[in-house]
């Protein structure tokens, strides 16, 4: 359960990190279930443009038992519940890979950018919990964020592409189309400087859907792989769209998710 001095934190920053929250164990089998998610054909698999490496993998707690057991586990679901006051829903699963001297950059941008006007979602009342699966270092592109950057709300809305607004890859490459320019950034960064997210394997990442973040590619020989979940308030249904993405990116499935017992493996 978090404590009120770190809910206070997590709503004046924009982001919350907890180290060492899952034990050795738990990581290597979320690591040799991540493997083989790498290599299992699924529609949610993406690439980075080389096309071979494996830049992420979407709907993991539909293909992954541990996954599965993970987005209810009390350390994730419970605090994101209080952080929200809700119960919750599962809106995203996935890993984005960051391999060694292979992982690309994750441009400036802010989720709630691209969840409200093409996913449909009313308000920002969701909250994304990453799992560090390896150590995240200055070196091998650890997430970047701003902090008090969500307390001005959506800045630049996702731009849809004539002709293209089905494809729902193109927003989760290397290339946003719901990124934030230059000057946007000055005048995020105008009161506040950049933070980089580095902690062990096991720590636990709250953050803001508002919150601008990204992160530069991976120069180090060793990799970052994140889990994130996504969860938003059962209470916060989203819209009908014209172009909705694949249930494995956005979630419409509102029912409350409930907690469990016995840890990750059970």
């Amino acid at each position: 359960m978090l404590t009120e001095s770190q809910i206070a934190e997590y709503w004046s920053e924009g982001f919350l990190l907890l180290e060492d929250v899952f034990d050795a164990s738990d990581i290597a089998a979320l690591r040799r279930e991540v493997t083989d998610l790498y290599e299992t054909d699924h529609p949610g698999r993406i690439f980075e443009e080389d096309g071979t490496t494996v830049r992420g993998i979407h709907g993991c707690h539909t293909t992954g038992a541990l996954f599965s057991r993970l987005v209810r586990l009390p350390e994730l679901l419970a605090s994101a519940e209080q952080l929200l006051e809700s119960k919750l829903h599962v809106f995203q699963c996935k890993v984005n890979a960051k391999r060694a001297l292979r992982g690309e950059v994750w441009q400036w941008h802010q989720d709630y950018s691209v969840w409200g006007p093409k996913d449909g979602m009313p308000e920002p009342r969701a909250v994304n919990v990453a799992l560090l699966l390896d150590d995240a270092t200055e070196h091998n592109g650890p997430l970047l964020v701003v902090p008090g950057s969500h307390r001005n709300g959506a800045i630049t809305p996702w731009r849809p592409e004539p002709g293209n607004t089905s494809q729902w890859e193109a927003d989760l490459s290397a290339k946003l189309k719901f990124a934030l320019d230059a000057e946007q950034m000055a005048k995020v960064t105008a009161d506040s400087e950049i933070r980089s997210v580095v902690g062990r394997a096991g720590s636990l990442l709250f953050f803001h859907p508002c919150i601008a973040h990204g992160s530069g590619a991976n120069m180090s020989p060793i990799d970052r792989t994140m889990a994130f979940v996504s969860y938003n308030s059962v209470d916060n249904e989203l819209r009908e769209v014209p172009h909705p993405r694949p249930e494995f990116v956005a979630s419409r499935d509102y029912r409350p998710l409930e907690l469990i017992d016995g840890g990750l493996i059970g």
